[in-house]
């Protein structure tokens, strides 16, 4: 891994902590945040990439009606 990647990998961590905390002091159970976790790991194992559709959750209410 190149510089490059290894400081873009360190930056995209400290963001998702940054989310972590920021969806446990909101109220989120950690144990729900870690299922999430899988679930997002499971799909990305399975597509062997990151599903670049993701969307907020607001705007896939937007979407589904």
């Amino acid at each position: 891994m190149g510089d490059d990647n290894l400081e873009a990998a360190e930056d995209a961590r400290e963001e998702l902590q940054s989310l972590l905390v920021v969806q446990a002091q909101a109220g989120v159970p950690e144990q729900i945040l870690v299922g999430i976790l899988r679930e997002q790991t499971a799909e990305i194992e399975r597509l062997g990439t990151s599903p670049h559709r993701w969307e907020q959750p607001d705007q896939q209410e937007v979407s589904q009606r």
